[in-house]
């Protein structure tokens, strides 16, 4: 089994993830951090334990509370009047919630602090876990700015984020690396072993309705899940970012998740270099994948990849859930 650490800013496609992550042969989830992102940490860190609980797994996978705020980006006036992030303004385009849809959670978090539960866990490993950061990178990053060794002691980073076409918070930037722009420019500067599956490849593997109902009809509790939160997300994406296929949505997370089981899940993968604009102007929070090696003085840093295997995505999907 892979060792993995999953770090989460638990809306509904992070749940979609963890439930992958947490049922998967494969795996051995040594732990899930929470961190700030698509609610602030509360909510994120209650939303994580809803996940962890629902699946009968308490005693099983521990989770631990993070940073409830960005490394930077909210302290200059005006940068981020948004964040901790409460939603878009019109309700109708709410991809996420407050909460997610299952009983509250009657267990409580690790008293160890995430970023500090990384360090020594990783600092006591054998160079054997990939983390699989699936929201801001804030945890990720105030570990390695703490311990800069853990660097060499992270088997890989398979992280969601980013978007080379496509954006989805601004005209420039995609949600995580927006919340964070800071944190994720470090992870890129840290020298680990990182795969990027950016918007991109999560758009090209968008899952159907009728293929979330076939998840519905197997009866299980993560299936049903999976289904009710592919509904909620189709509903919100018709009015906030309709896709070319009307029938389908995205559920980014959880193709991180896939890539570690099956690298196959992605499609054009490229090694590049990359970069994150922590400018505060309109690019700020973009990443930036020197694709063509327009700077010949930079090294590549990241694969990243525009592409997915939809097919066997969701065949994935279907299997372990």
């Amino acid at each position: 089994m892979q060792k993995v650490i999953l770090d989460v800013d638990t809306g509904t496609d992070d749940a979609i993830a963890m439930m992958t992550a947490l049922l998967s042969p494969e795996l051995e989830v040594l732990g899930v951090c929470s961190v700030n992102g698509n609610r602030g940490i509360d909510f994120t860190t209650e939303n994580t334990l809803r996940v962890v609980e629902y699946l009968g797994l308490q005693d099983r996978v521990p989770v631990y509370r993070g940073c409830s705020l960005p490394m930077v980006s909210t302290l200059a006036p005006g940068r981020r009047p948004n964040v901790p992030y409460k939603g878009p303004e019109n309700p109708e385009d709410n991809v996420h919630g407050d909460y997610i849809e299952l009983p509250a959670a009657t267990i409580r978090p690790q008293p160890e602090h995430a970023v500090f539960w990384l360090i020594d866990t990783l600092m006591k490993s054998d160079g054997d876990i990939i983390l699989i950061p699936v929201g801001p990178l804030t945890n990720i990053a105030m570990a390695l700015r703490i311990e800069p060794r853990i660097a060499q002691k992270i088997q890989r980073i398979v992280l969601m984020g980013g978007g080379y076409r496509e954006v989805n918070i601004t005209p420039s930037a995609e949600f995580n690396f927006w919340i964070d722009p800071e944190a994720a420019k470090i992870v890129f500067d840290s020298g680990c072993d990182i795969t990027v599956v950016p918007l991109d490849a999560t758009h090209a593997a968008a899952v159907s309705v009728e293929d979330a109902e076939k998840l519905r009809a197997k009866g299980t509790k993560a299936g049903r899940l999976t289904a009710d939160i592919v509904a909620q997300r189709h509903r919100a994406y018709k009015h906030w970012q309709p896709m070319a296929d009307v029938n389908t949505v995205p559920v980014h997370d959880a193709l991180a998740v896939c890539t570690v089981l099956d690298e196959r899940v992605l499609r054009d993968v490229r090694e590049t270099w990359a970069d994150v604009d922590i400018s505060g102007g309109a690019a700020d929070g973009m990443s930036i994948f020197d694709l063509d090696r327009r700077d010949k003085s930079k090294k590549p840093n990241v694969k990243v990849a525009l592409g997915a295997d939809k097919a066997l995505f969701t065949e994935m999907l279907l299997k372990i859930l």
